[in-house]
């Protein structure tokens, strides 16, 4: 978790959490509960980016010219583009007299990319041995095996769940329009959450990553923190509500850099990142 992320919770817990307790004391002013009706999120997908062909994977010609292991022969351009997404949103928030809200808020994501081979295989430019082997590799990488420009590579899907602990304050607007009020607040990441991507493979990603049909990555790092805006306006005992929430989310994960996507990429480490923001309707009960 980020320093800002540990800063804030700390700040949270020893001043605004021993206050709603307090505030417990006196009955609940009003119950809450939205659920998302629509929203934005960023590209999903990874965007453009390189994959390499690197000694020894030239069936024996680094070691005939002395090229040592790692030394890139080709490159190609690929495209991580974003396909299909769904995204939910439900927050449950208990409202106290002094004003403060105290809740939950559960946020899921689930999205599609496609990875496609954008340009055909080139020779390294470094020049020398490495540039004639690579070369000599072309229309073999290019060809039935491998792949020019245009070749589906895999799909990946990303999937994950944040629960969120809501904390905020109530204000109530009724000396401008009788009935009106604005909530706000910001939500930490205390509650659980869970990330993993599936990547299945085609022909071409398959003879290039080392082997692999399929899969699995699970986050070992990453940080979250969401915000809210909520707008009521009551009427008996009912409310109704209009509601705003930004969430951002980052993760990453260590991957064999042999086999697999971090063979494609070239890269131990596979992270990525989302900057979503939700509307929600929701109803309130006030007590």
């Amino acid at each position: 978790m980020k320093k800002s992320v540990k800063f804030l919770t700390v700040l949270f817990v020893i001043f605004l959490m021993p206050l709603a307790a307090y505030a417990e004391m006196w009955s609940p002013d009003r119950l809450r509960v939205n659920l998302r009706v629509a929203g934005s999120s960023a590209e999903g997908g990874l965007g453009d980016l390189t994959m390499k062909n690197k000694c020894p994977d030239d069936g024996g010609g680094c070691t005939v010219y002395g090229l040592a292991d790692g030394t890139v022969l080709n490159t190609a351009a690929i495209q991580d583009k974003e396909a299909d997404r769904v995204t939910t949103g439900l927050s449950i928030h208990y409202i106290m007299e002094m004003g403060m809200i105290v809740g939950i808020h559960r946020y899921t994501t689930e999205f599609t990319t496609i990875v496609t081979q954008t340009g055909d295989w080139t020779a390294t430019t470094a020049g020398g041995y490495a540039t004639a082997v690579g070369t000599g590799l072309l229309s073999t990488l290019n060809g039935a095996a491998y792949g020019p420009a245009g070749t589906v590579l895999a799909a990946r899907k990303s999937t994950g769940y944040i629960n969120f602990l809501d904390l905020g304050y109530f204000y109530d607007l009724k000396d401008i329009v009788d009935g009106m009020n604005i909530s706000g607040g910001i939500g930490l990441p205390l509650l659980g959450s869970s990330g993993s991507t599936d990547i299945v493979y085609g022909a071409t990603g398959y003879a290039l990553n080392g082997g692999l049909w399929t899969e699995s990555i699970t986050a070992d790092e990453g940080s979250a923190m969401s915000f809210f805006v909520d707008y009521g306006y009551a009427f008996g005992i009912h409310e109704a509500l209009f509601s705003l929430r930004k969430v951002t989310t980052e993760g990453s994960a260590t991957v064999d850099i042999t086999k697999g996507i971090g063979k494609v990429l070239s890269k131990d480490k596979f992270s990525g990142s989302s900057d979503s923001t939700s509307f929600f309707l929701g109803y309130g009960y006030i007590f």
